[in-house]
């Protein structure tokens, strides 16, 4: 008897113990707004989200394996709590499982690039909303018939893309108009992995006295068909973060190519029809590539911020080179943070050039330590033949476009 109670008491200590090295969290968080945009003559007016904090879903864990050794995982995707993700859930936010120990983590799986955490360092509006930099620093938008880069041919859009579409192939779809736009070459140019990358090993370091550094290699994986480097990725992320001081610098590169559909206008009218669509095959012989160097320093009254990106496409027929510089700034009063960034871009390519800025400025009001209600109201200038927007409603080359959004963000 006295044995088996013995053997009891060593089995519910031992279910106890494992059970503290293991732990599940299930977290998220929504946010909504009212969304007021114009762009030119493209309007919204409506409910929309993500104004200071991406809304979503997910689940992690860690595994105490002892001897200092954690096993991992992160899986994590987006809704729309407006209609609540009419499209399915899925884990395209993140998706990861890693080993941490005094190494440092490794990880695997789909993550944020290293290069791509640069920019909370030093943006107030955290990347999300109206105000974000990347509205103007995050593509060029080429537009409305400008001799800008490769915007020559008419009823032209391109992207540089990392999928490989096949051979060249017909396809019965026609390039997208913008309400009262004329149909000219519209180019979106950006690096697909700029956020995240899929089929990624990453290594994060330990801090070092204030230092750390992390480095991303993708295999890409978009490749069906007869490309090989298309899609492959490396990231690097160097920083340095101690007091009030916060500077970090971020490097990526990414192999891929210039796709586009070219089509002809039969009929210009308010309801132009289109000739058949050519799609161009994908190629690997093109690298994207982003620097990116930010820096923080908190006054104790106000915090103030720098960031300067270099984004280059080269290996295309006209090589594309875009520079845009942000300042920032958060005062805190009390529950209320104030917010401003004023960011300004200059892309050249063929030897034109253009500009686009941006002025930012928003309240957050925390309610609590998982609530907040928040403010944002942004302007995006474009020159001739550039077209970025601050969101929900697409700009024309040289439009103006400007936007306010007042919402609620909770996260558990």
């Amino acid at each position: 008897m006295k044995k088996s109670l013995l053997a009891l008491a060593a089995l519910t200590a031992f279910a106890g113990a494992a059970s503290a090295q293991s732990s599940v969290t299930l977290f998220g968080g929504a946010d909504l707004n009212y969304r007021s945009v114009s762009s030119g003559v493209n309007k919204f007016s409506g409910m929309a989200q993500d104004g200071i904090y991406s809304s979503r879903i997910g689940v992690m864990g860690v595994e105490d394996l002892g001897g200092g050794l954690k096993a991992g995982f992160h899986f994590e995707g987006g809704m729309n709590p407006d209609t609540g993700t009419p499209g399915g859930f899925n884990f395209l936010r993140k998706s990861t499982i890693g080993l941490m120990g005094g190494f440092g983590e490794l990880r695997f799986g789909r993550d944020y690039t290293p290069t791509f955490t640069v920019h909370g360092v030093a943006d107030p509006f955290g990347t999300n909303g109206v105000g974000s930099y990347l509205n103007v620093a995050g593509s060029t938008v080429l537009s409305d018939g400008t001799a800008i880069g490769a915007q020559t041919a008419q009823d032209t859009t391109g992207s540089f893309s990392t999928a490989d579409r096949g051979t060249a192939r017909r396809a019965a779809t026609a390039p997208t108009l913008m309400a009262g736009a004329r149909t000219d070459a519209r180019w979106t140019l950006a690096d697909p992995n700029a956020v995240r990358a899929n089929n990624s090993v990453t290594y994060y370091s330990p801090s070092m006295g204030g230092f750390a550094f992390s480095f991303m290699y993708s295999f890409g994986g978009e490749n069906t068909y007869s490309l090989k480097n298309t899609g492959k990725m490396t990231s690097v992320r160097l920083g340095y973060a101690a007091g009030p001081i916060n500077v970090a610098y971020g490097r990526q590169s990414t192999d891929g190519g210039i796709t586009a559909a070219l089509g002809a206008v039969s009929v210009l009218t308010t309801t132009p029809t289109f000739a058949e669509t050519v799609n161009t095959a994908g190629t690997d012989n093109q690298t994207w590539t982003t620097n990116v160097l930010a820096a923080s320093y908190d006054l104790g009254v106000a915090k103030v911020s720098y960031m300067y990106r270099k984004d280059g496409l080269k290996g295309f027929a006209v090589p594309l080179s875009a520079k845009t510089n942000t300042l920032g700034v958060w005062v805190p009063m009390g529950a209320t943070t104030l917010k401003g960034s004023y960011s300004k871009k200059k892309a050249s390519a063929d030897g034109d050039s253009a500009g686009t800025s941006q002025l930012a400025m928003g309240f957050v009001h925390d309610l609590s330590k998982r609530s907040s209600v928040y403010g944002t109201f942004s302007r995006i200038k474009n020159d001739a033949g550039l077209a970025n927007s601050v969101g929900s409603a697409p700009a024309n080359g040289g439009d103006t476009s400007r936007g306010f959004e007042v919402g609620v963000k909770h996260n558990f």
